[in-house]
């Protein structure tokens, strides 16, 4: 079992039983705000939402556990189903989490959530209390933004999006499938959308998966570019156009998957978009 499941665990453990989904998502939130777990193998990436800090990685490792016989997750509890001993999350992060839950273990959720709410009012900014809110989504000026998503969760990446003004997520993948939870078109679509952001997916500036083979040097990467420079972006013109308009309407990002942008064809792309719009060019991961 994947570390941070083994967390999820341990923490519905720690409640004694039964756990409100709310009070559960705050406890994990906080643990992610806690964790020395630099890699952050056992924990969640959050986005503000309509109640606070919300993952909908978490949401989906909840539905994996319950298939699994786990956990039974009902419309505002879950259940633990069977015993959870065998499943212990590495040394530290186990300390951290018992030290946590031990913290709020007598603290009732609706002031566990207001002490959430106060100490990262960030996480209100979308929270359908409006009353609630103590920040908002930034206004950011239009430009030609780039972002990759390898090494972080449906959740980071969101977030990044959202802390950086982007209204619009233009994904340039050819073929836009991924094993990672989150990564996939339809996925990514979906989530994107109940987070405020809209998606539009651009298959033709893509590169095709057959040029993309031993790609291990500085040379076979700037050869597989200057390909694309030569044969791809040329016959999409109008589809480059639809970009370039995306990217004057509002706050967009051209994303793919590589997080160094200088091994992803969107700096290629963010070039020609940049030349044809006159906006700088800004990779968020940089930021």
């Amino acid at each position: 079992m994947i570390s941070r499941r083994k967390a999820i665990l341990r923490l519905i453990q720690n409640e004694g039983g039964t756990v409100s989904k709310l009070r559960l998502f705050k406890l994990a939130f906080l643990l992610r705000q806690r964790s020395r777990d630099v890699a952050g193998t056992g924990v969640y990436d959050f986005i503000p939402y309509l109640h606070g800090p919300y993952s909908f990685t978490l949401s989906y490792d909840l539905r994996s556990l319950e298939r699994d016989g786990w956990v039974r997750a009902l419309d505002s509890d879950v259940r633990p189903m069977r015993d959870f001993s065998s499943e212990v999350p590495e040394k530290n992060l186990c300390r951290e989490i018992d030290e946590l839950s031990k913290e709020y273990r007598w603290v009732p959720t609706e002031a566990l959530v207001s002490e959430v709410y106060r100490l990262f009012p960030w996480y209100t900014a979308n929270a359908k209390d409006e009353a609630r809110r103590g920040a908002a989504i930034p206004e950011s000026p239009c430009a030609v933004y780039t972002v990759g998503y390898e090494g972080l969760m449906l959740d980071g990446l969101l977030d990044l999006l959202l802390r950086s003004g982007i209204k619009h997520l233009v994904d340039v993948r050819h073929n836009p499938v991924a094993r990672r939870f989150g990564f996939h078109r339809s996925t990514l679509d979906r989530h994107c959308h109940e987070a405020g952001i809209r998606y539009t997916h651009v298959p033709e500036l893509g590169i095709p998966s057959s040029w993309r083979v031993e790609l291990d040097t500085t040379t076979t990467y700037e050869q597989l570019f200057k390909r694309y420079e030569r044969e791809i972006l040329p016959a999409q013109t109008e589809v480059v156009s639809a970009v370039a308009k995306y990217v004057t309407d509002e706050p967009s990002a051209l994303m793919c998957m590589e997080s160094d942008c200088r091994c992803c064809h969107r700096s290629r792309l963010a070039r020609v978009v940049a030349g044809e719009t006159g906006l700088s060019i800004r990779e968020l991961r940089d930021e």
